[in-house]
């Protein structure tokens, strides 16, 4: 029962991060599909801000403004999944210093898996704060004054001295050891990035194997970056066409889900797959990093290349051998829905109540 609490509390942020990952994906990829791949970098005059000389009847600065939308919810993305597991924790005290601390997971480059342990840190604190005995005069302040402030500063300052370091020196090597890989196998690189990709669906892991393809094309080397767009887009592509495969396997909820996979693995958006793996991660990992690894792999010795860092399918056309991406892509896909259409379990009737606790992204303040 206590597992089951701590994944309803892991999928509760998860509901509330996925609508924020799939706008910012989206408009990021819409940005580069119409406006260029590079469309992000375009120079417009400096204002009183950023924004002061836009005109969006322009096309280039039209898609320029939709860059910046997306960019700016994606780097809100780990912000809002630790205030929701805080708040599905500890009710509404939880989302200021959950939202407060997660951002700052994210840019300290701990990502999902900082963000992750701080929305428990966090909920879990202010359950204690709550046991405190105040006098009435203090008592209201609890939620708007005392709990948001006290407990930002701990949790904060706790994740900054304790947590924050080891997470980002972990992803640093993981980074270091995937870029020297390249001076090896094509399919060996490639299949390491993919695997990375598939393995935690937007999390630390993953993002750090992103890290180290863009590293890797600032010194002009774009096959990486191949990759790891493949890598991404194949286990979303792959779980949403297992779903359709064997729906009998799958409940409403999942069968739902699925296909909502569908469009967001086009787009590059992993994170569509994490519902998938939250629930079941024993199956739905492993059959997402084969896929993913042979994706990444067979790219990369087909000699496809990426200039783009981003954009899913919109930009596939801008790719050095498009077909051998569609290929890799393809297999890729059929190799995850395969696996996890074989391995995965016709529920039971106590499964299926349980998974449509566990699924539903319908979870209201």
């Amino acid at each position: 029962m206590k597992n089951l609490q701590i994944r309803k509390h892991i999928m509760t942020g998860i509901s509330y991060m996925i609508p924020m990952i799939v706008a910012g994906g989206i408009l990021g990829a819409l940005a580069k599909g119409f406006g260029g791949y590079n469309i992000g970098a375009l120079s417009i005059k400096a204002g009183a801000t950023i924004f002061s000389n836009v005109n969006v009847f322009n096309m280039p600065h039209l898609w320029w403004s939709v860059a910046k939308l997306g960019e700016y919810a994606m780097s809100f993305g780990v912000a809002v999944m630790t205030a929701g597991i805080a708040y599905s924790i500890s009710d509404r005290p939880g989302i200021v210093p959950g939202f407060i601390i997660g951002y700052t997971a994210n840019v300290a480059k701990t990502g999902f898996l900082g963000g992750l342990l701080m929305g428990f840190v966090i909920g879990y604190f202010i359950l204690w704060m709550k046991t405190w005995k105040l006098p009435k005069a203090l008592a209201g302040l609890m939620p708007v004054l005392i709990i948001p402030i006290v407990a930002t500063m701990v949790c904060g300052l706790v994740f900054l001295a304790v947590f924050m370091a080891p997470l980002a020196g972990i992803m640093t090597a993981l980074q270091n050891w995937i870029i020297g890989l390249n001076s090896g196998s094509k399919f060996i690189i490639g299949a390491v990035i993919g695997a990375c990709m598939g393995f935690d669906m937007g999390g630390p892991i993953n993002k750090t194997a992103s890290m180290a393809a863009n590293a890797l094309a600032a010194g002009n080397i774009f096959g990486p970056e191949a990759a790891k767009i493949v890598g991404g887009m194949t286990p979303p592509l792959g779980i949403g066409l297992a779903t359709l495969v064997v729906p009998k396997k799958f409940t409403a909820a999942e069968r739902d889900a699925g296909i909502s996979c569908i469009p967001m693995g086009l787009a590059f958006i992993t994170e569509g797959v994490l519902p998938f793996a939250a629930a079941d991660p024993i199956k739905v990992i492993p059959a997402s990093m084969i896929g993913s690894a042979l994706a990444g792999g067979l790219a990369m010795q087909l000699g496809v290349e990426s200039v783009a860092l981003h954009g899913g399918i919109f930009v596939v056309p801008m790719m050095v051998n498009p077909w051998g991406f569609m290929i890799a892509l393809t297999l890729g896909t059929v190799v995850t829905a395969a696996i996890y259409a074989v391995i995965k379990k016709t529920p039971t009737a106590d499964d299926l109540a349980a998974s449509e606790d566990i699924i539903d992204l319908d979870i209201n303040f």
